[in-house]
């Protein structure tokens, strides 16, 4: 042999070589390669999750935003219903005090009316009176009820001509 080199040697060292590799192989390399793949899964499985998480606060959002813009046109409509309400609230309830002030004044009207009427017609029995006493004073007792009647009803007359207004005397 020259050199001193034994095919023996070289084959248990390569032997040696092959054992060692494969034992740091299963000992080292599979676990550490195991923990690096179950450790980027984890990373991609975070990830993906994130991602899922993401859309659904953002779908979240986007509904709430609906919701929310709902709520404020519901709001504003009930807002607008309510014053449209009230107004007309307000306005039958005007009008309902119109009416019954329209009432009163056409039940005082008519009320003054039918006073006024009745003083003219107690003032004119009563000046009827006057008058017949006092042609009864005057003619004495010559005095018949056909011209106590003739009398009045030409005092009565003239008075109605003096208040109409044709005021001519005679």
């Amino acid at each position: 042999m020259p050199l001193n080199i034994d095919i023996t040697q070289i084959l248990l060292h390569i032997l040696n070589l092959v054992i060692l590799v494969g034992g740091i192989t299963l000992i080292l390399y599979r676990p550490a390669a195991k923990f690096l793949r179950e450790r980027r899964e984890h990373y991609v499985k975070l990830e993906q999750d994130l991602t899922q998480k993401s859309a659904e606060c953002d779908r979240l959002r986007e509904e709430y935003e609906k919701k929310n813009l709902e709520a404020e046109e519901f709001l504003s409509r009930s807002r607008a219903d309510a014053e449209q309400e009230a107004a007309e609230i307000v306005t039958r309830y005007i009008d309902s005090a119109k009416e019954r002030a329209d009432a009163i004044l056409r039940a005082a009207e008519t009320e003054a009316e039918s006073r006024k009427k009745h003083v003219l017609e107690s003032a004119q029995a009563e000046i009827g009176e006057l008058v017949l006493s006092a042609t009864q004073k005057l003619l004495g007792e010559n005095a018949t009820p056909e011209t106590d009647s003739a009398l009045y009803d030409k005092f009565i007359r003239r008075a109605e001509e003096e208040s109409s207004g044709g005021g001519s005397r005679k």
